[in-house]
């Protein structure tokens, strides 16, 4: 079974899209219709939106009224987090009932289509992103037409979202709308065709590869930047079943006043991104096995959570990749080149540039002990890099007792 994400600007195509995939046999799901009915009246969300917002955003018949509280969230930015905090949650748990429904079809693609997936810092629930997207000029034709609004407001409306630009930095697959219906069809048409390929590869996951793992986490380092360390990290993916950034955010020391994407700018980490890699890679592991566009993707969020320079978040996804790799290897050497290319390729892309240049002392400490945690940790820093990130990789070849081991296995157990 693969889990689908689907998201995009508003007026960009998305509802179109959601219909041609279930047209063409994939499951769907509209997020925007589940938050319409927990808001509806009866629903669980809407005394709470009103004891929020104030009784203005209720009808006469007692109704939300969707433009008055629009009026108020697209004018503050603050509304706008006190409304999602309300009805995430439950929309959330809706979503994760509807994906259940489905244990007869093991192959089955399952499609949620929400605006705010990346907003809102849920994208990794899913095993695959889709974002749509369009020109800019197309976007807003498309939303005044549509909804009626003149051009400020319909502005309002685009600028409270993520730029598209910024959100197709998370997309592991893109369908432009800007051309003919006919071609959104035919892209659509070849995304259906690839995301049913992948929901019926087997998973390609062992025991030696979870090993290995473990490995890595035990000798690994134990804090991490603004205080998001390796422990905290597997442990609120297991309570969210998922790594969600929004709540990763409040973690943080400080915690995040604003978005989590905005989250790094606001203190600096003293930790690099990358000491997350070998948990990051772990959790892959946990939920799809062998999967590096998923580690990478997860790698890359989670450390735009502290970093906010592409080199600094490139490097934690090649990490995080290396070590998924180094997990599985077999000592096919070919095969071990063209996981190291595709590895560097992932980590270019998913970090928005290419890595710093900063791991260069731990990958030399590795050449030089690549079975010896505490050595290849004190030569990395001798030569100027991380010793703890150096030490999780050596361990991901070293041997380490059960007991220091069982932790870590009961932390990726929780992990679906």
């Amino acid at each position: 079974m693969l889990r689908v994400g689907l998201t995009g600007g508003i007026a960009c195509g998305k509802s179109h899209v959601l219909r041609r995939l279930a047209e063409l046999g994939c499951r769907t799901l509209d997020l925007d219709a589940v938050a319409r009915g927990v808001t509806a009246p009866g629903g669980e969300a809407l005394g709470e939106i009103a004891e929020a917002f104030g009784s203005g955003v209720l009808d006469a018949d007692a109704a939300l009224d969707r433009a008055a509280l629009a009026a108020q969230v697209f004018s503050e930015a603050g509304a706008r987090v006190r409304l999602n905090r309300i009805v995430h949650p439950r929309v959330r748990a809706a979503e994760a009932r509807w994906a259940a429904g489905f244990p007869s079809e093991p192959a089955a693609v399952l499609v949620t289509d929400g605006a705010l997936l990346v907003e809102s810092g849920v994208h990794l629930r899913f095993d695959r992103l889709v974002v749509v997207h369009c020109t800019p000029e197309l976007q807003l034709r498309r939303l005044r037409e549509r909804d009626g609004l003149d051009d400020r407001a319909a502005r309002a409306r685009i600028e409270a979202q993520l730029p598209s630009d910024e959100k197709r930095a998370f997309a592991h697959f893109e369908i432009d709308t800007s051309g003919s219906p006919e071609e959104t069809d035919r892209a659509t048409e070849a995304l259906a065709v690839t995301l049913g390929e992948l929901s019926r590869q087997p998973r390609e996951a062992h025991g030696r590869a979870l090993e290995r793992l473990l490995g890595g986490l035990s000798h690994g380092p134990r804090d991490g930047p603004r205080g998001l360390s390796t422990a905290l990290l597997l442990a609120e993916a297991g309570a969210a079943n998922g790594l969600e950034l929004d709540t990763l955010a409040t973690r943080l020391v400080p915690p995040a006043r604003g978005p989590w994407y905005r989250a790094a700018g606001e203190a600096p980490a003293e930790l690099p991104a990358c000491r997350l890699g070998v948990a990051l890679a772990a959790w892959g592991h946990a939920r799809r096995g062998r999967d590096p566009e998923l580690v990478a993707l997860a790698a890359a969020s989670v450390a735009r959570l502290t970093h906010p320079d592409a080199g600094s978040c490139a490097d934690a996804c090649l990490v995080a990749l290396v070590a998924l790799e180094r997990a599985f290897a077999t000592g096919d050497e070919a095969g071990d080149r063209l996981a190291a290319a595709r590895s560097l390729e992932l980590a270019t892309r998913f970090g928005g540039g290419a890595p710093s240049g900063r791991l260069g002392a731990m990958w030399a400490a590795l050449e030089r002990f690549p079975t010896q945690p505490a050595q290849a940790s004190a030569r990395s820093v001798e030569l100027g890099g991380d010793g703890p990130t150096a030490a999780a990789l050596a361990g991901l070849s070293a041997e380490v007792a059960p007991e220091a081991a069982d932790p870590w296995r009961s932390a990726l157990e929780r992990v679906r």
